[in-house]
């Protein structure tokens, strides 16, 4: 007599559990078509090809320059530019100072430039040197007309052989001294701004404002010998328009008030 052999069925726990392989791998499948998917959008689609690049912050003196070397961004896409090289076209202008990216998904860049400032200009065969607050040197002109320049005089043979971007010999000495006159100008809280520095002799400097020229001796304490100056420069009871003050030295100033004729031709001061 046969034996019937008992077969056992898979139980539920198996079918769940091979159930939930099968999903996994299909949900693996399609976001591995969905994600192959996406990259083929992003790179073959034009919806992301750069239709726009703006240059933002109000760059005067740099945004057309900076905006004619990034115009190469219009028609690439825009997940693929490079950043760095953004920066590095921009850069190449001496005027930039700092460089800000940002996008505008799909189609635009947006590009904010901040700008150095020109504080100093030098003359030298009728061209005009223009320079930063730390002696870098942003620009040649033929003219500085109706431009809030402080002249350097004593450096002409500096300047001659400098290119854009170059600073304004080795010396750290002329270097700190524009850093510190920079620093002076920008809150000078008075009316008088300074016209001219004579940094051909580092033990006498000289300053000029208006008619006044102002002797501080060597570069040291050039803040403290400024606010002297200026003190006598704008006091009224002095009336100083034309001479000298010397704050070179520790103590009290001299000053000297030349003879200064009004439009009747009767003197306005005398010598003091």
């Amino acid at each position: 007599m046969s034996t019937i052999k008992s077969v056992k069925k898979p139980t539920n726990e198996f079918v769940i559990r091979a159930r939930k392989r099968k999903l996994v791998k299909k949900i693996i499948l399609m976001c591995v078509i969905l994600f192959i998917g996406i990259i083929l959008f992003i790179t073959k689609s034009k919806v992301f090809i750069i239709k726009k690049v703006s240059i933002l912050g109000n760059p005067i003196m740099s945004g057309e320059d900076v905006k004619e070397k990034t115009q190469y961004l219009i028609g690439e896409n825009i997940f693929f530019m490079k950043t760095s090289d953004i920066i590095k076209a921009t850069e190449q202008n001496p005027y930039v100072k700092t460089v800000e990216i940002s996008k505008e998904y799909p189609r635009q860049v947006n590009i904010k430039i901040t700008e150095k400032q020109g504080i100093f200009c030098s003359e030298k065969d009728g061209q005009y040197y223009i320079f930063s607050d730390k002696g870098v040197l942003l620009e040649k002109a033929d003219n500085i007309d109706n431009r809030n320049l402080i002249q350097i005089l004593g450096l002409d043979e500096h300047v001659g052989s400098l290119e854009l971007g170059d600073p304004l010999g080795t010396n750290q000495r002329i270097i700190n001294v524009l850093e510190v006159f920079s620093q002076i100008e920008e809150v000078n809280p008075t009316n008088y701004k300074i016209d001219s520095i004579d940094l051909s002799d580092f033990m006498n400097i000289k300053v000029y404002i208006g008619g006044v020229e102002g002797r501080l001796g060597n570069d040291e304490n050039i803040p403290d010998k400024m606010n002297k100056l200026m003190h006598i420069v704008e006091n009224t009871e002095i009336g100083i328009e034309k001479g000298y003050v010397d704050v070179g030295f520790d103590g009290s100033p001299i000053y000297y008030k030349e003879e200064v004729k009004n439009e009747e031709g009767n003197i306005k001061n005398e010598g003091v």
